[in-house]
């Protein structure tokens, strides 16, 4: 009989495992517990870049909250690179970080406060400015004369979410980009929705903001709002 999971292990070390998430149920949330089209939650990835996993857990799997972990869950069946992926601290079940992730491009960021709760959304991708929905590619070729391409929304009571601050560029495009054609810092100008710039740079933005562009959180050390 072939055991529930699919993992990677070496050195007498669990590198990576892949499993049904009710396995570790106990780190099922509303956002990472994903329908396939059947009706089932898609598999649970689980990778520990930041701690030592001892091979034996394979024989008890709830061992596994007991370290830090990375938690993947592909969004759609045919996109194993598309995925929500969160950082959960040892022992507990209530992410730090979470990115929604085509492969290495952070398409969404959230950053979650003590008890997991979003408090703020941080959308990678080109949109207009004015646009409060997901970087989709939907509204690419009505982008306006300053397109955004980070926008940063405060998260309120009953989900509504309010820009506070976006990277916009300085000049329209000529025809209509993909949605996560990276621009050079030079060609964006950083500030408020009302459209004064108050940093200069993107690593100044980004300090400012908490955005993780490299979702370098997920690897470990990452830092709650």
């Amino acid at each position: 009989m072939h055991p529930p999971y699919v993992a990677i292990v070496a050195n007498g070390r669990l590198i990576s495992i892949s499993l049904p998430p009710q396995q570790l149920k106990l780190d099922m949330n509303a956002a990472n517990s994903i329908a396939s089209e059947t009706g089932d939650f898609k598999p649970a990835r689980y990778a520990f870049p930041d701690a030592q996993v001892p091979q034996s857990l394979l024989s008890h799997l709830t061992g596994i909250y007991g370290y830090d972990r990375r938690r993947d869950v592909p969004i759609v069946s045919s996109g194993g690179d598309w995925v929500i992926a969160e950082y959960f601290r040892a022992g507990s079940h209530i992410p730090v970080s979470r990115f929604q992730l085509l492969g290495k491009q952070v398409q969404r960021q959230e950053q979650l406060d003590q008890a997991g709760k979003t408090v703020k959304i941080i959308e990678v991708g080109w949109a207009r400015a004015s646009s409060m929905g997901d970087s989709d590619g939907s509204e690419l070729s009505a982008l306006d004369e300053h397109p955004a391409w980070i926008r940063v929304f405060k998260v309120l009571p009953g989900k509504k979410r309010q820009l506070i601050a976006l990277a916009w560029r300085k000049t329209r495009f000529t025809s209509a980009p993909d949605t996560y054609d990276e621009p050079k810092d030079g060609e964006l100008a950083y500030g408020l929705p009302n459209g004064v710039a108050k940093w200069h740079t993107m690593p100044e933005f980004a300090r400012a903001e908490n955005i993780d562009l490299d979702a370098r959180s997920l690897a470990g050390n990452p830092r709650r709002m």
